[in-house]
């Protein structure tokens, strides 16, 4: 493994490579509603033996420890025991003169084994806002926080001189190799865009973000870099079955992010919000679908595998997935490839396991690859487990019109015009959300779980 300045140039593509979906109507794939084969959606309110659930008892006990076990068996692996490890995280800077005097802005190190500095880490950037108080300029709150891994590296969601820039995974053009570098400065907020930092500050949240890379490269055949290499069994060399993949060791990364931010005493440990994009996005699902301390989801287009559903056999495939990405899901998400309407584990069933915690399920028009339709069908059969639970779910079965958003109920959906992207149209509506839920604490939650 070799550090290296990585050129700009490089280092934007190693990011537009790592954010982007498969270029729009791929050869030989369903983009016509009127092609889609009959399916049946899986039923979130039905056990496995075909009994119906009828109470939340039910739900608690029986039913979501089997949703649970579907995805860990069939689509993203099982998180093993031993990874659940103590806090260990030093303070590398803090600012609380950020963004001119409006913010806080601190750098966390996260070491995922006792050998600290010299062992594997995590690097947090956590943004606070300063809020306001009269004739007195700006003083501290526990401030909720959005919770996110991103792309390209930390210096990327903004052009801050104060971030410390994060080592990236690259690989060059035709070359095998894959190295461990120093991006340039010139790759400051090339992502400014997908984060809406000022934004998310200006609006009164905060905002914390890590380099997806420094849990697991996201590239095939580089699991020896990643954190899943700390847990294996004794002897084991190898991860198949119902192992956990890269998309397992990332959800992973975030709760390890919620270990740190639960005790930072400028953050209310009660509203931190887990959000992400594409395949951070199904990270940010799977994350909040293990550890409830998460309050609530913001999840922008995490298609196929994510939110959207399978079984419709619109735009990408289990078979593409597994070609393209196996190294993000177990050993026995291939057994689906080619029979995509009989994966027992679905994007309905996922968005199920954040109830009732709020959540926001956005899609893209101009991303048919993920599926909008079926993003948006998923969050209308998930919220038939929020009704179970007392809570008011997407409200509506009539998708809405395009940049239109349905926000009444405790899961809220839009598909806004454009491509497979995050932009400011999303992160309006989900502050937008955000504060019809979490500007009090109290009550959030009915139940505490920790990974």
């Amino acid at each position: 493994m070799h550090s290296r300045i990585l050129s700009a140039a490089v280092a934007g593509v190693v990011c537009c490579l790592s954010a982007s979906a498969p270029a729009q109507h791929l050869a030989g794939y369903n983009y016509d509603e009127a092609k889609i084969p009959p399916y049946a959606m899986l039923d979130p309110l039905r056990l496995n033996d075909g009994r119906a659930v009828t109470t939340a008892a039910e739900w608690w006990q029986q039913r979501r420890p089997e949703i649970v076990r579907l995805f860990e068996e069939n689509v993203y692996g099982r998180t093993p025991a031993k990874a659940r490890i103590p806090l260990r995280a030093r303070v590398v800077e803090i600012d609380r003169h950020a963004l001119q005097g409006r913010a806080i802005r601190k750098q966390i190190d996260i070491y995922f084994t006792a050998k600290g500095e010299s062992g594997p880490k995590m690097r947090l950037l956590v943004y606070l806002p300063l809020h306001p108080r009269a004739g007195r300029g700006y003083g501290r709150h526990r401030s909720a926080v959005i919770l996110g891994l991103n792309f390209g590296g930390n210096q990327t969601v903004l052009d801050d001189p104060g971030i410390e820039p994060t080592l990236v995974w690259s690989k060059a053009k035709g070359s095998g190799t894959l190295e461990h570098v120093l991006p340039e400065d010139a790759t400051r907020g090339t992502q400014a865009q997908e984060w809406q930092v000022e934004k998310v500050i200006g609006r009164g949240y905060g905002l914390a973000t890590a380099y997806y890379g420094d849990i697991e490269p996201d590239f095939k055949d580089a699991s020896q870099y990643s954190v899943r290499q700390l847990f294996l069994q004794p002897g084991q060399t190898a991860v198949a079955g119902d192992a956990w993949g890269a998309i397992g060791a990332w959800a992973w990364g975030l709760s390890r992010a919620v270990d740190y931010l639960s005790t930072d005493r400028d953050v209310d440990a009660k509203r931190i919000v887990a959000t992400g994009h594409s395949r951070l996005g199904k990270t940010a699902d799977w994350a909040a679908a293990q550890d409830e301390r998460i309050a609530a989801v913001l999840s922008t287009e995490s298609g196929k595998a994510g939110q959207s559903l399978s079984r419709r056999e619109m735009g990408e495939t289990v078979q593409h997935l597994e070609h393209s990405f196996p190294y993000w899901f177990c050993g026995n998400y291939a057994r689906w490839a080619g029979h995509d309407r009989e994966i027992p584990a679905d994007g309905n069933l996922l968005l199920s396991l954040i109830a009732p915690r709020p959540l926001y399920v956005a899609s893209a028009a101009g991303d048919e690859w993920s599926d909008p339709r079926g993003e948006f069908l998923s969050a209308v059969s998930a919220s038939r487990v929020y009704a179970l639970l007392g809570k008011q779910g997407l409200g509506t079965t009539t998708m809405p019109a395009v940049n239109q958003s349905a926000m009444e109920g405790d899961v809220a959906y839009h598909v806004r015009s454009g491509v497979h992207d995050v932009t400011a149209f999303d992160w309006d509506r989900y502050l937008d959300f955000l504060d019809l839920h979490l500007r009090e604490s109290e009550g959030l939650r009915t139940r505490v779980k920790t990974q």
